[in-house]
């Protein structure tokens, strides 16, 4: 009988392969069930080295592979490095049978031992945190021996794959593999597969002031990666976080971005920057229109409409008594 194959599917290929096997194939590599081992999924733990730094429990595709997992089980092995301590507790690990996660039927029973082990992942983190989601006991496994060099470069390479990792996670991962293991960036880059030119790009950002970076980490909407490449180079911290803080509330593109720094660094103050740029980037009749509003109503009126005709209509008061008087212009008059 032929031994029944599982697909890893592109990104664990590359794993299992090694780093420098990635093909350009989207065909799955198929895995021999033997290399598979079902282990309880206490004795599996988080790679402190994993590159991705934001797991939400609440994180809609989280859910959903929590569904699937339930519904389907864990179809994708996760991969593990064997770790032995003297600390670790003792854990029953169970050897594969197909009376396992794949579900066929056979004769034979799971064979039980007591070890003094544990595993940590290696490419799998998202899959093991939904698996516990999902309720399961134990999960399917495969065992690289690895070193922590490699741990680190097999989970970059997986988490860039799969398009898991926001800027900031991608570039400290980058810099780990050059100030911890000695690799310079044209090796990273050969590695993970990129131009050199992109992981000096991505360094880069680590040059932002922290609280930009944790914008950027957050993946905000208003806030991109090409909005933070505009802020680099802004030397005094708090005029990146300012610049950070009016590109999200006018929700500048990233040319307008690149133009606010442009003329921050040539020494321009913030709020003279900011009303060029916007002003600039509206019609005439716009402006016309804003300071007819601002006329009748006497009160600052912030007018925006895009091509189709659609937009906001800001008014600002400064105390109860311009609400009171907005409020009778506009809603007592009409009554």
């Amino acid at each position: 009988m032929a031994k029944q194959k599982f697909g890893l599917g592109r990104g664990l290929d590359a794993l299992i392969s090694g780093a420098s096997e990635v093909r350009g194939t989207s065909q799955p590599a198929p895995v021999d069930v033997e290399s598979v081992q079902e282990v309880p999924i206490e004795s599996v733990m988080p790679n402190p080295r994993q590159p991705r730094r934001i797991f939400r429990e609440d994180d809609p595709r989280l859910l959903e592979l929590r569904d699937s997992i339930q519904e389907h089980g864990l179809i994708q092995p996760i991969v593990v490095a064997r770790l032995h301590h003297a600390e670790s507790n003792s854990v029953k690990e169970t050897k594969p049978s197909s009376t396992g996660w794949f579900g066929a039927e056979t004769d034979q029973e799971p064979v039980e031992t007591v070890q003094t082990v544990q595993y940590q992942i290696i490419a799998g983190e998202r899959r093991w945190r939904a698996s516990r989601l999902a309720g399961l006991t134990k999960i399917p496994i495969v065992i690289k021996d690895v070193t922590p060099q490699q741990m680190l470069e097999m989970a970059l390479i997986e988490n860039i794959q799969r398009a898991d990792l926001n800027p900031i996670e991608e570039a400290l991962a980058y810099q780990s593999l050059i100030q911890e293991f000695g690799l310079t960036q044209e090796m990273v880059a050969k590695r993970v597969g990129k131009d050199r030119t992109t992981i000096t790009n991505s360094l880069r950002l680590l040059q932002l002031a922290p609280k930009v970076r944790e914008m950027l980490m957050s993946q905000s909407e208003h806030f991109t990666e090409g909005h933070a490449r505009a802020l680099i180079g802004i030397e005094r911290e708090e005029d990146q976080i300012t610049a950070m803080g009016k590109i999200i509330t006018l929700r500048l593109n990233v040319r307008q971005a690149e133009e606010l720094a442009t003329q921050i660094k040539a020494g321009q103050e913030q709020d003279a920057a900011i009303q060029q740029i916007t002003t600039a980037a509206r019609p005439p009749e716009l402006l016309a229109l804003e300071s007819h509003f601002r006329d009748a109503l006497l009160v600052k009126v912030d007018l925006k409409r895009n091509a189709k005709g659609k937009g906001t209509l800001v008014l600002h008061f400064n105390d109860q008594d311009e609400l009171e008087r907005l409020y009778n212009r506009l809603v007592k008059h009409e009554e």
